[in-house]
């Protein structure tokens, strides 16, 4: 979760769609019985940009033939994704390709805000 970004495990479950509850029960170990199934394990994984080997054995991903990167594209990219990107890419790769261009036209309408780029940091709710 660090990794991504993710802050809290509240955040986990609305970007993958898994109760709050369950990542809760996978995260503390408590309770030792407690096997996620393997739909709450998919979710995990993509939400987490990961995959379902690495996430319950520790197995790194085979790497991209193509680019030989064994880790998710965005960090071993070098890009920094924050909790923020993170619940917004979640959000939209549901979504159709039309929204997903409006969506990116009125981030950069945004972006090129004369006070947005003066701001080094976003602010908090």
């Amino acid at each position: 979760m660090r990794w991504r970004g993710i802050r809290s495990q509240n955040q986990l479950a609305r970007i993958s769609g898994v109760p709050q509850s369950c990542i809760h029960r996978i995260l503390t170990r408590r309770e030792d019985r407690y096997s996620p199934s393997r739909g709450t394990l998919i979710r995990l994984a993509q939400a987490l940009d990961t995959t379902v080997p690495w996430l319950t054995d520790g197995v790194a991903p085979t790497p991209d033939p193509a680019t030989g990167r064994t880790t998710p594209a965005a960090h071993a990219a070098g890009r920094n994704i924050d909790g923020y990107c993170a619940e917004i890419c979640a959000q939209l790769s549901q979504q159709p390709d039309s929204t997903k261009k409006l969506v990116l036209a009125l981030v950069r309408q945004i972006a090129q805000r004369p006070e947005s780029r003066s701001r080094n940091a976003p602010t908090q709710r």
